[in-house]
């Protein structure tokens, strides 16, 4: 294996993010010029790849490069998908395993299913992209990156945070050894905030003479690696990197890390103190103690401030080694000790994933706390800016708590925020308070409708429109139209789910015409979404009317924008956006072009949730996937397979009990009460008289709770 790296101009990959490129070998020379080139125009990172790839190679060696990547970079191509290589094998896997982001990069056309059938739902970028209308791929590039990896002002802050710098020398070939004593020397909790300066290319030349002379001047003292590599003749530590320390005066601290001639050692290096030993972690730690003791630390507070942007340089691997459970034990101590941005930090990786497993709950958890704190600095200051932060925290809580179907939290935190927002809209009536108004109470018209409360959701829609409608005259822009578009398609169903057909076709009028308006002037990914919802929503009622023709043909209208947005940004909303339209396609095609037709677009709407629950695990999720199966199981009926029916039915009832276990909300004693319905109706048609009794009468107990609750 042979390491190497690629930075822009040559530049020290020292502290920048650290991407990995992996391909099968027969693309690297192909694809892996372009691909360098593109991400580095955009981000300011340093991209390690294999020179070898074909070369023998160790497992440890390999994962302990990969447990230092913030990134791994695919090239998609039919030998990567087809043909054994490592990157796939185990590049690819071990990046999933540990939670390390994944960008597949499409080469060549055609290939995004079977990648999504052999690797799962990722997110893909296809620079070739035919579609003119679709976003640049520089500009999704460039937002992917910036989402995963830390960005140049950050990882200034966090180097500042830290208390010294050692310069750790070592020869290239022993580059694991020197990563096992980068690891022993921040065991030691009096180490913990001293940064460890290496040259992090694996083939030094004359150039980097500059970056290693800058690093020795900032380091106090400076760790070699002692091997027995150490002492072959004319090495770069031997003629540069020691002779460079002992003119500066750095203190010196040998560490042995494998057995050394030490008399050719001490002939090589002269001066050289005593050798501390690496297999003696007692010994070492004695010896760095002595040795820290006589730098001049610079000290820090212990703030939880300080904290956290220590256990950031520990999470990404910011002039330290890659620690993510102990750069996560830091976040967590200082969020816990009171640091909004830690909780904002712990909130959004367990919300995404990044860096943890996908965890909502937890994201909800620590959202709540994140949510506290801004109160709390509101209240000390009283000021806008800080309420106006405070909403948004409030606004993202109820999010968070609406994904879990927890809608009696998500309408608190929605309320909390809508009262505040008030306040701060009767004290300065500035733009930014209406703004955070009439986004509050967007989403308590989501959560009354989730709550099967049409009527209490219009009156929250009907206030926001208002606000949105008086932003829009004030200050015309294409995000505030976007927004308005949005809203009027929310208004329309408001209406339509209270039995007001007419009303709802007029909100879906002008939602269309607004979008389509927003489109023409600006092609992005949110402009394409309202449009693409527009067209789906239309065509949905012109179904529910009977008027199929048109029907499917706004339907289809729909089609490409979303698979279009799916491809383009890979979210699960987007994902549930083509499922939701495949569903209904499904519906209309069965009765215009037949049950085939109808079955192949099930079979895609079934295909997406079940990527999307496994992905996510949210309620939403699980309904749309218990949709799927209750669809295919009226299709395998209608063609007399009762055996695939009754898979899809019982799988339909298991999802659907779960949910309504998990919250027994009206919508979902609803949902179950179908799924007992259609395996009774099933069991008729198998000749099981009695097991359809049985299940009608659990629907019919479940329907008069509803009922009575709806009642009262």
């Amino acid at each position: 294996m042979k390491l190497t790296c690629r930075t822009r101009g040559d530049s020290s990959p020292q502290g920048k993010a650290r991407v990995y490129y992996a391909a099968h070998p027969a693309d690297s020379p192909v694809y892996a010029g372009e691909i360098f080139q593109d991400i580095l125009k955009v981000q300011n990172c340093a991209i390690y790849y294999d020179e070898e790839p074909e070369a023998p190679w160790q497992q440890q060696e390999l994962f302990q490069q990969l447990e230092q990547m913030q990134l791994l970079v695919l090239p998609v191509t039919s030998r990567f998908l087809y043909q054994p290589n490592r990157a796939r094998e185990v590049e690819f896997p071990f990046a999933m395993e540990h939670h390390i982001p994944v960008l597949p990069l499409m080469q060549e056309p055609g290939l995004e299913g079977e990648f999504n059938r052999i690797c799962g739902d990722l997110q893909l970028l296809n620079k070739k992209d035919p579609d003119p209308t679709a976003l640049p791929f520089a500009e999704k590039l460039e937002k992917f990156l910036a989402s995963v990896l830390v960005g140049d002002t950050l990882a200034q802050q966090i180097r500042e945070a830290f208390d010294a710098y050692v310069f750790l020398s070592y020869r290239k070939k022993d580059r694991s050894y020197a990563q096992q004593l980068m690891r022993l020397i921040h065991k030691n909790d009096f180490c913990r905030d001293i940064a460890i300066w290496y040259d992090e290319f694996l083939t030094p030349g004359e150039n980097f003479n500059q970056a290693i002379a800058k690093a020795l001047e900032k380091s106090a003292l400076f760790a070699l690696t002692v091997t027995p590599s150490l002492v072959e003749e004319g090495n770069y530590v031997m003629r540069i990197e020691y002779p460079e320390a002992q003119k500066a005066g750095k203190l010196i601290l040998p560490v042995e890390m494998a057995p050394t001639d030490r008399q050719q050692l001490s002939q090589c290096y002269q001066d050289l103190p005593p050798c501390a030993q690496g297999r003696d972690e007692p010994g070492l730690s004695a010896a760095l103690l002595e040795a820290v003791q006589k730098l001049a630390i610079r000290e820090n507070d212990g703030s939880p401030k300080h904290n956290f942007f220590i256990g950031l340089a520990y999470l990404n691997g910011i002039d330290m080694e890659v620690d993510r459970q102990r750069g996560l034990s830091l976040i967590t101590g200082a969020a816990r000790q009171g640091l909004p941005e830690a909780m904002e930090q712990l909130a959004r990786m367990h919300r995404s994933g990044d860096g943890v497993p996908q965890d909502r709950r937890q994201a909800a958890q620590w959202q709540q706390q994140l949510a506290e704190a801004r109160q709390r600095q509101y209240q000390r200051t009283a000021s806008e800016p800080e309420g106006l932060i405070w909403a948004e925290a409030l606004q993202q809580l109820g999010e968070d708590w609406l994904q879990l179907v927890e809608l009696p939290q998500a309408g608190r935190a929605y309320q909390q925020a809508q009262q505040l927002c008030r306040q701060l809209v009767s004290a300065s009536g500035s733009r930014a308070a209406r703004q955070a108004l009439a986004d509050t109470l967007q989403g308590l018209g989501q959560i009354s409708r989730a709550q099967g409360q049409p009527g209490q959701a219009r009156q929250h829609y009907t206030q926001s429109l208002d606000l949105r409608q008086q932003l829009l005259e004030q200050q015309p822009d294409e995000r505030q139209r976007q927004r308005l578009a949005g809203l009027y398609l929310q208004l329309g169903a408001a209406y339509l789910e209270d039995g007001q057909d007419v009303s709802a076709d007029g909100y879906y009028i002008q939602g269309l015409m607004l979008s389509q308006q927003v489109y023409q002037q600006e092609k992005t990914p949110e402009a394409k979404s309202i449009l693409a919802r527009c067209y789906a929503t239309i065509g949905i009622s012109y179904h529910r009317k009977g008027k199929l023709p048109l029907a499917s043909q706004y339907l289809l209208k729909s089609l490409p924008l979303s698979r279009q947005l799916l491809e383009e940004t890979n979210t699960p909303e987007a994902a549930r956006q083509l499922s939701g339209l495949y569903d209904h396609l499904s519906l209309v095609s069965r009765q215009t072009e037949g049950p085939e037709k109808a079955r192949e677009y099930c079979q895609k709407a079934l295909e997406l949730n079940r990527q999307l629950f496994a992905q996510t695990g949210l309620a939403a999720d699980q309904k749309g996937l218990s949709l799927s199966h209750a669809r295919l199981a009226e299709l395998e009926q209608a063609e007399d397979d009762l055996a695939r029916a009754e898979r899809h039915c019982q799988k339909s009832l298991e999802l659907d009990r779960q949910l309504w276990q998990l919250a027994p909300t009206p919508e979902a004693q609803k949902n179950l009460t179908e799924s007992l319905c259609r395996l009774a109706a099933l069991r008729l048609a198998q000749g099981k008289q009695g097991e359809a009794e049985s299940r009608y009468r659990q629907a019919l107990e479940l329907a008069q709770n509803l009922f009575a609750q709806v009642r009262t």
